[in-house]
């Protein structure tokens, strides 16, 4: 990974350039948001879908995927630090929420614990879609929670307007020192062949906070690890990466490859006595064709297969060490991972347009080292789906159906003992149903119920953990004869839009039938009858989190009103409103704790005000996020804060190009800033007040 300090030097001089010397000719007029992850979106569906794109997007870049959409209603993120982050929607996360990258998952190892990030960059990011409802069968009867999607147009799919255009942006933050240049370049040559080039760096020093790394639960205690206050050591990051993307695009169809990369460092808040830290490389081949009318009663055929070869090692350096003496023992994490879908869109059958598909997975998972807290695992999927709306006189009718068969083979040390592994092998079937309504009860006012049923295979995080890891402080502990998890989930929305006032306000609940969870057991290594096995190390004081199944009942609300002021000087003002919160108890008496679940997030209520001109963009956000007491039996609660940002964005047009020179503040109030969804919330909190300044050249 030296390399990556000599690619800042190299690329950062040469974003910088392109962002205040390049120019072509641009369309000023509106895009068409198009949401390619549900193609009957385009149609009029009316399933939720929230997009972020242009200006909006850029203004809400964050170093994560799950930072970065996390100010969406009932979207929070479960951070660890700047650059590791995935997204919680009402209250549900890991495999309940997939992440995909142009529809394919992003084939990483995020789930398997909240120190492992999303491999996908959202600065290079066309747009980004947040699924729920039946369109998130095209992607995972296991998605229960929903879907986050991430476009990066690296294969074309239309035929371009222009023949080169692209973007470039650098933006620098005190807090850290952080840097980060994105360089992106499309183009065609003649009419058919379409090329793509994009690029990132990104790089920061350990971030500064208000007060100490430790939380005052920690440190009220007892239980405080260090007196670390000002900032949180072991911070830092850096990461680069880039792709290349061929594509043939015309009328009937298109065919296209691309080939990606990233690569990445950045420290882990472990124990004081050692300085662990991930080195993350990916590599991944994307390949898309699709056929348009090939055949008569089918619009389109889609093929879509990702290839990735991922790895990451989790290194230690002691203290009393220096750099040159080498690293301690660490772990390996492979994860090489194969998804492939082929999706028809369909004409109308029996009044209902639709798309239907398969969908296949290999993956074969393995850690090696002092941490491998699960054993190698082969992971085969398939998925049959369909999903369609029918339009009535009125009131919209959509339905979606998915059957998948997952299948595990790996092996298990029985009661801890390592040294005898035996054979595991399980198969399960999954299957899930959805089905809306859309009513629009007057101009500007539209009623909608969703109700889902939804089945999802235990992973095998789930099943299979034993042993320990550092990052996360704990000693892990699956259990093998976990059963599927059942979710029934209604949801009642209101959209209401009459001249300058629109609201969405979305009431749900969602009964689990053996909802699957990990919480601390109170009892440490050296005490839990579960490690009797486990040999003398250092690993005796590590508590003990294990998985449990138990019903539970998750209810919440989330509301966005948005309410527009005119014309005030030469901008139009815009006055918003966010709230969400939810609540979610065990339905039983559990083995472990009380009925509260772990991680839940907190609930959140914010305004803005939002001026906007040709040449101007001025916005001020405040956002309150409430405390988490609500919590399992040996988790520590977490103190609401207050988030003030403001966004000041001026643009300039070079010769037909637009340069966005922008300041963001974040944190401005310099709070305490710990977010209950994060499973190192008590040993690192977000970043304290942070300044930031940056260009963006679109051309």
């Amino acid at each position: 990974m030296k390399y990556l300090t000599h690619t800042k030097r190299l690329l950062l001089p040469t974003l910088a350039f392109f962002s205040i010397s390049s120019y072509a000719q641009t369309d000023d007029s509106i895009e068409e948001i198009v949401v390619y992850s549900n193609p009957l979106a385009n149609n009029g569906s009316a399933q939720s879908v929230t997009v972020l794109k242009g200006d909006e997007l850029a203004k809400k870049l964050q170093g994560s995927l799950g930072a970065t959409v996390a100010l969406e209603p009932g979207v929070q993120a479960a951070t660890y630090g700047n650059g590791v982050g995935r997204p919680v929607i009402r209250g549900l996360a890991t495999t309940r929420i997939k992440t995909t990258q142009d529809s394919i998952d992003t084939l990483d190892v995020s789930i398997v614990s909240g120190d492992h990030p999303v491999a996908v960059e959202p600065f290079i990011a066309d747009q980004i879609e947040i699924l729920r409802g039946s369109s998130s069968l095209l992607y995972g009867g296991g998605a229960i929670g929903g879907v986050v999607n991430v476009e990066t147009g690296r294969i074309a799919r239309e035929v371009a307007q222009e023949s080169f255009s692209g973007r470039a942006e650098v933006r620098g933050a005190d807090n850290g020192d952080a840097l980060t240049g994105a360089l992106r370049l499309d183009g065609k040559l003649g009419g058919a062949l379409h090329w793509h080039l994009d690029g990132f760096i990104r790089d920061a020093d350990e971030f500064e906070i208000p007060g100490f790394a430790e939380s005052p639960a920690v440190i009220a205690a007892g239980d405080q690890v260090s007196t670390t206050r000002g900032i949180v050591e072991n911070s830092q990051s850096e990461s680069a990466g880039g792709a290349v993307g061929l594509s043939w695009v015309q009328d009937a169809g298109f065919v296209g490859f691309s080939v990606s990369t990233i690569e990445s460092e950045f420290g882990l808040f472990g124990e004081p006595s050692i300085i662990p830290f991930i080195d993350l490389e990916q590599i991944r081949y994307d390949v898309e064709a699709q056929a348009n009318n090939p055949f008569a009663g089918i619009k389109s055929i889609n093929f879509r297969i990702g290839v990735n070869d991922y790895e990451h090692a989790e290194l230690a350096l002691n203290v009393e060490d220096d750099f040159t003496s080498g690293f301690g023992t660490g772990t390996l994490f492979e994860n090489d991972a194969i998804e492939a879908r082929l999706l028809a869109e369909h004409e109308t059958i029996g009044g209902f347009e639709g798309a239907f598909g398969v969908q296949f997975g290999d993956r074969d998972f393995e850690a090696i080292g002092i941490e491998a807290f699960i054993q190698e695992t082969q992971v085969d999927t398939i998925g049959l789906f369909w999903v369609g709306e029918r339009q009535f006189n009125n009131f919209t009718l959509e339905l979606g159906a998915r059957i998948d068969q997952v299948d595990y083979d790996s092996s298990i040390p029985p009661l801890g003992d390592t040294d005898n592994l035996e054979d595991f092998d399980r198969d399960f079937t999954s299957n899930s149903f959805s089905g809306g309504l859309v009513f629009p009860i007057s101009e500007g006012l539209t009623i909608s119920g969703l109700v889902d049923y939804s089945t999802r295979a235990p992973s095998i995080e789930e099943l299979l953990s034993y042993g320990p890891h550092i990052a996360t402080r704990s000693y892990e502990i699956g259990d093998i004869s976990l059963e599927e998890e059942e979710a029934l989930n209604f949801t009642l929305t209101l959209n209401y839009q009459a001249g300058p006032f629109s609201i969405t306000a979305n009431a749900y609940q969602t009964l689990f039938n053996g909802y699957i969870y990990e919480v601390n057991t109170g009892l440490s290594v050296a005490d839990s009858p579960l490690t009797v096995n486990v040999p003398t190390n250092d690993f005796d004081d590590l508590p003990v989190f294990q998985f449990f199944q138990n019903d539970a009942t998750f209810t919440g609300l989330d509301i966005a009103a948005d309410i527009a002021f005119g014309r005030v000087g030469e901008g139009e003002l815009i006055f918003s409103l966010l709230f969400d919160t939810v609540d979610a108890e065990l339905d039983d008496t559990p083995l472990v704790g009380n009925d509260n679940l772990p991680r839940l997030p907190a609930s959140r209520a914010g305004m803005g005000l939002d001026w906007s001109s040709n040449v101007w963009t001025v916005t001020v956000d405040y956002l309150r996020v409430g405390d988490q007491d609500d919590t399992s039996e040996f988790e520590l609660p977490t103190d609401g804060f207050n988030d003030l940002r403001v966004f000041i964005n001026r643009k300039l047009y070079v010769q037909g190009s637009e340069l966005d020179l922008f300041f963001r503040g974040s944190n401005l109030t310099d709070d305490e800033q710990r977010q209950h969804t994060s499973i190192i919330k008590d040993f690192g909190p977000a970043p304290g007040r942070t300044l930031e300044l940056g260009a963006r050249f679109q051309f």
